[in-house]
């Protein structure tokens, strides 16, 4: 993108001789086409490069090594190139303002201390920004885009104090990102206005760290991946049609992810994987939700809420359409749908879980799966075509539940000791079924309407 010359280079320099000075300041304006501004600053105290550029196909460039400096490029026009890059320095800053079509910004700080900054403001379409914040103090990086088809991507790698990230855009079929890796106290949030938005985070090996993301628009989709985190956050909301979000957070401890979707066709992964003491909420109201959670370890906690139509809760290793969800020992999971043809299926695995489902609507199904010691299983489910299966092993096992509606079909299955099961159906052509085994167990079972029939098996 830069095309430089020897030549164009040297009388550059030459005009800005007093850059190689302490405390020096250059400044350069440039009207035209296909124009290039250069200016390197070395061991100067603090700095100043102010570039400004109007036109097509311009360049301008500012290299500042060993300072307390200050980048500012300005540029109007097409397919115009701003690059600053600060080496070394301390509390400096950068800041890229472009108007017009198809301009590039690189803003690069490495190697830092203090409160530096990069600052990218774009207005037109088909822009691209890019901010490199390598080993700095307590970086801080923001980018504003507006119009169609820009790109926005801030990088801040290797450990730091106190990172920051924020992009956002609006308009249509924006796309950006933001990674911290080794980050201390990182915090990223993205914000995408307009249609066919992307969105992509990614935080590792950090701790108490923040990530955030709102869409609004059609056709948006979110990426997150927090691997080998400590008690970090990740919230997602989106507001639109054909929404898909993936979270991961793996390998971590004591991490939360909230979803909230509003709209139809959405679709939410989320993964809790060799983790411990870890939290997922997931909101979604609309048409056609779909999301798969998977949880591993010990101490987790699922809250899943869908509102609407064709709803359906996957617990997935990995992916469904059914498969299991949690595994470990003492998970909690909490599942509410309201709607018809809501699905729900999980897994617990270990000692002390705890699982809790409610479905209004019609068509629901739902099937739980608990192994080992002192489960409790409770379910609400009212409309029609309602099932619930169950099946619990173990020792102190507990299942509850409530059918209202017609054709709906119950059966537990507990192993164990002192086992209790509570069946009440209110209806017609409901079946209840239940299997216990061991000591100590009750089985009650209640049928309200016509064809109703309950089959109870205790040895």
């Amino acid at each position: 993108m830069f095309k430089l010359k020897p030549l164009t280079a040297a009388i550059l320099v030459m005009v800005s001789a007093q850059a190689m000075a302490d405390d020096s300041t250059s400044n350069q304006n440039q009207n035209g086409t296909a124009n290039i501004a250069n200016v390197t600053q070395t061991a100067a105290s603090f700095s100043l490069s102010t570039q400004q550029q109007t036109g097509t196909g311009n360049d301008a460039m500012t290299l500042q090594d060993n300072a307390s400096s200050t980048i500012e490029q300005t540029q109007d026009g097409r397919y115009n190139a701003g690059y600053g890059e600060q080496l070394f320095e301390n509390g400096s800053t950068i800041t890229q303002q472009q108007t017009g079509a198809f301009n590039t910004s690189h803003a690069s700080q490495s190697i830092g201390v203090g409160s530096s900054h990069a600052l990218q403001q774009q207005q037109g379409n088909g822009n691209f920004s890019f901010v490199y914040q390598d080993s700095q103090d307590e970086a801080t990086a923001t980018t504003f885009q507006q119009g169609n088809n820009n790109e926005a991507n801030i990088e801040q790698i290797e450990m730091g104090v106190g990172n920051n990230a924020t992009i956002t855009q609006h308009g249509n079929t924006n796309y950006g990102t933001a990674e911290q890796v080794f980050q201390v106290s990182g915090q990223i949030d993205i914000n995408q206005s307009g249609n066919n938005n992307y969105a992509y985070g990614d935080q590792r090996n950090g701790e108490g760290s923040t990530l955030t993301i709102d869409q609004v628009g059609n056709g948006n989709g979110t990426e997150v991946w927090q691997d080998s985190q400590l008690a970090s956050q990740t919230t997602i909301n989106q507001n639109g049609n054909t929404n898909e979000t993936v979270v991961d957070q793996s390998f971590g401890q004591g991490n939360e992810a909230t979803v909230l979707q509003v709209g139809r066709l959405n679709a939410i992964y989320a993964d809790q994987f060799e983790s411990i003491g870890s939290i997922v909420g997931l909101y979604q109201e609309g048409k056609g939700n779909v999301h798969y959670t998977y949880q591993s370890g010990d101490g987790h906690v699922l809250n899943v809420t869908s509102v609407g139509t064709e709803n359906k809760v996957y617990a997935s290793n990995w992916k469904g359409p059914q498969s299991g969800g949690q595994f470990g020992s003492t998970q909690t999971a909490t599942v509410n749908q309201n709607g018809k043809n809501n699905v729900a299926n999980f897994t617990q695995d270990g000692v002390g879980n705890l699982m809790s489902t409610n479905q209004t609507g019609t068509g629901n199904a739902t099937t739980v799966s608990q192994a080992d010691s002192y489960n409790e299983l409770y379910f609400d489910q009212n409309g029609s075509d309602n099932i619930l299966i169950a099946d619990q092993r173990g020792s102190t096992n507990l299942a509850q539940g409530s059918s209202n509606g017609s054709g709906n079909s119950t059966e537990y299955i507990q192993s164990g000791t002192m086992n209790v099961a509570y069946v009440t159906q209110g209806g017609t052509g409901n079946v209840a079924s239940v299997e216990q085994s061991g000591m100590n167990q009750t089985a009650t079972v209640q049928q309200y309407g016509n064809a109703n029939r309950a089959t109870v098996l205790q040895q």
